[in-house]
């Protein structure tokens, strides 16, 4: 089982192997590799430092993410899009399906135009949008 906070859910589908560091690149590989292999992985979504956070220069000492005000925003957005709850257990099929359904251009640029990723497009291209 992966723990992981809702905004990765979406930036997974566009993660083109670009990163923070080399160690972040490497886990993030890793787990998107775990998750293509078994689209049955369970996952715990979660508020706070997760598996792909665990190698992110962006952690504090503190376990928060430096810019955690703005991040728990975005994850409260995808939370109530998709209709997920904190601390249950999802399959990553499950989340990749109502993903799918749920999400189009406008609510995606809604949710994620805040991020330093945004203007690359990679979210938006693996989105399919």
């Amino acid at each position: 089982m992966l723990t992981l906070r809702a905004h990765h859910l979406l930036c997974i589908q566009g993660y083109k192997g670009y990163g923070y560091s080399k160690n972040f690149t490497e886990n993030m590989d890793k787990i998107i590799c775990q998750l293509k292999k078994d689209t049955f992985t369970r996952i715990k979504v979660i508020s706070g430092v997760d598996e792909i956070c665990s190698c992110c220069p962006n952690n504090t000492e503190e376990k928060l993410c430096r810019y955690e005000i703005k991040i728990k925003s975005i994850d409260k957005k995808i939370l109530n899009l998709l209709d997920l709850n904190l601390n249950e257990i999802y399959t990553y099929k499950y989340i990749l399906d109502t993903i799918h359904e749920k999400i189009n251009h406008k609510i995606f640029e809604n949710i994620c135009s805040t991020c330093q990723w945004f203007k690359y497009g990679y979210c938006q291209k693996g989105l399919g949008l």
